[in-house]
């Protein structure tokens, strides 16, 4: 034998009742509730006669209340689209150029206006790796200034620069190297500029010694030599490829190999570097760098908007 219910619960879901909005047994313990307790069906009748109709659940009444809830859905979808916009606003921020010269010019430009000697960069030439743009780049307010940047490429395909070089030049024809760490990975990055036609090869030259140790009568100067296919290039080695090059071309076993500077040569493989040294000399020397740091706080902003919107989109959802 089922148990009979309290009068206080049977008061309680009158309302519900009245508005026919309980359940099949519950109606049907709420009946057998009031045909036997007076009291309970002079408040049912009471009730219904507030309320309106027991047989007709008031329409203006349901129609507030769908339109609450079709209001509280709105805004919490309101919350989700607002915290994805104004997430990827932050991160776009940071995430703004494109693969395009004059755009990547802009963003070199704008990094090394905190340089002691900042420059008006005109893009060179670019290069991919894994994700990082290489990019050269002249100065324009300065024809003897050279630099390299480095640019990482974000989920919305636009590119954050994250490392730039730059670098004086005494030459006419310009062949610099710079090093380039992409993904923990060691590179170097060769640009070449205005070379002349006499130019068929360029080096890369290394410092090494005969004897282990460093002692200057035991260093020696070996090239690695590269055809030169464009009077402007822009070339990438992995570190370990130039070493495997080296020591096949060495010949003798040579020791702490290091690579110090680039050299040009003619068809016959002579060098010709200091055939297009600037007779004007040179002015102030130009040799900075700098580094962009990590998107901690980047990550730490969006994370907070996205923290208020889950918050705001929970309220709204939440009865």
């Amino acid at each position: 034998m089922k148990k009979e219910l309290p009068c206080s619960i049977v008061q309680d879901l009158l309302p519900n009742y009245i508005e026919r909005l309980t359940g099949d047994d519950t109606n049907q313990a709420l009946e057998q509730h009031l045909d036997a307790c007076e009291g309970c069906k002079k408040a049912y009748e009471q009730m219904a006669d507030d309320i309106g109709s027991p047989e007709r659940v008031p329409v203006i009444e349901l129609r507030f209340l769908k339109k609450v809830k079709r209001t509280r859905l709105l805004a919490a979808a309101l919350c989700v689209v607002l915290t994805l916009v104004l997430s990827y606003l932050i991160y776009a921020s940071e995430y703004k150029f494109t693969n395009d010269k004059s755009s990547l010019a802009a963003a070199v430009t704008e990094f090394t206006a905190p340089f002691k000697n900042p420059v008006d960069a005109y893009v060179l030439e670019t290069k991919e790796v894994d994700g990082r743009l290489v990019a050269s780049f002249k100065d324009q307010a300065d024809t003897d200034v050279y630099g390299m940047a480095v640019l990482m490429k974000g989920f919305n395909q636009k590119y954050r620069i994250v490392r730039a070089q730059v670098k004086s030049s005494d030459y006419s024809s310009v062949v610099q190297m710079y090093p380039v760490e992409i993904k923990d990975e060691r590179y170097v990055a060769v640009s070449g500029y205005n070379l002349s036609d006499e130019i068929e090869y360029y080096g890369l030259d290394y410092n090494a010694y005969s004897s282990p140790g460093y002692l200057s009568e035991d260093r020696v100067r070996k090239s690695i030599k590269f055809k030169v296919k464009n009077p402007q290039f822009l070339e990438i080695y992995h570190a370990e490829e130039l070493d495997s090059l080296f020591e096949k071309s060495a010949g003798d076993t040579l020791y702490n190999p290091h690579l110090v500077t680039t050299s040009m040569y003619d068809a016959d493989g002579r060098e010709i570097t200091e055939k297009f040294i600037n007779q004007e000399g040179a002015g102030d020397r130009v040799s900075s760098g700098i580094g962009k740091a990590e998107l901690f706080m980047l990550y730490v902003f969006i994370m907070i908007v996205m923290g208020l919107g889950y918050i705001f989109t929970r309220y709204f959802l939440t009865e």
